[in-house]
């Protein structure tokens, strides 16, 4: 699955694009399966209880084999090989489901301010497992944010988050989706997601992300070596495996 003329030139510009299916319906029902396993109340939250939780998992793939073989999927490798070349690592994943009532937002930032020092635009999938808009936790994006270059950030808790008087959101878009649908994005597009307002609507997303295969931290030098191959000398990789082993609680970036 390579992109066409028009989505390419759609990401390059607007920063983001939205590919529509790209699992078929039984994979979509495993990763489902797997992804309510390990995504829910029970294991691991975010945001605050005045506005309501919502349940979070990172980096399911170590959790699932399941998972870790829809990483190496060959149709979101093929984009990334057409974005980042011959050599692209997997990056990260996380599953965020802001279920009916989890009404705490993640605020605008870009998914490059989680970093720990400067790194390298990288891809974004966002696989939506239900149908997303505003109403229940959906994305808003600032169209051709990418194009600006990594913004500041402040750290409010856990988030990463874009200074209020830093952007001008009047010119922000609701990206929705099907259940199924996959958004592509830069990881310098500014984008944030409400909360879930509605009684009975699940939002669960599952994101993957992919960087090029010599990316490193701009500030320490540091060679994100600890990150699987996905794709090496353009060969698709059929499992995950790095230089060195990835540590959970120390490697986020």
């Amino acid at each position: 699955m390579a992109l066409t003329h028009e989505q390419r030139e759609a990401f390059e510009t607007q920063g983001y694009v939205n590919l529509g299916p790209v699992f078929d319906p039984k994979e979509l029902d495993e990763i489902a399966r797997e992804y309510d396993r390990l995504v829910n109340f029970e294991a691991q939250t975010l945001g605050n209880e005045q506005d309501g939780v919502f349940p979070y998992r990172a980096m399911l793939n170590f959790r699932s084999p399941r998972l870790a073989a829809c990483i190496l999927e060959p149709a979101l490798l093929e984009i990334a090989a057409q974005l980042l070349g011959d050599d692209v690592r997997f990056w990260w994943d996380q599953g965020i489901n802001k279920a009916p009532g989890s009404g705490s937002p993640i605020a605008w930032h870009q998914d490059n301010g989680y970093q720990k020092g400067r790194t390298a635009a990288f891809l974004t999938f966002w696989l939506a497992l239900d149908d997303s808009d505003l109403a229940n936790g959906g994305l808003q994006v600032l169209p051709h944010s990418s194009a600006d270059g990594l913004l500041p950030h402040e750290w409010r808790g856990v988030h990463a988050v874009i200074p209020d008087d830093a952007i001008a959101v009047d010119r922000a878009i609701p990206l929705d989706a099907r259940a199924g649908d996959v958004l592509l994005f830069s990881s310098l597009l500014v984008h944030q997601t409400a909360g879930n307002h509605t009684a009975d609507r699940q939002r669960r997303a599952w994101v993957i992300q992919y960087c090029p295969g010599d990316m490193r931290n701009e500030d320490t030098g540091e060679v994100y070596d600890n990150r699987p191959w996905a794709i090496r000398g353009g060969k698709f990789a059929s499992q995950l495996e790095a230089e060195r082993p990835f540590d959970l609680q120390r490697d986020r970036a």
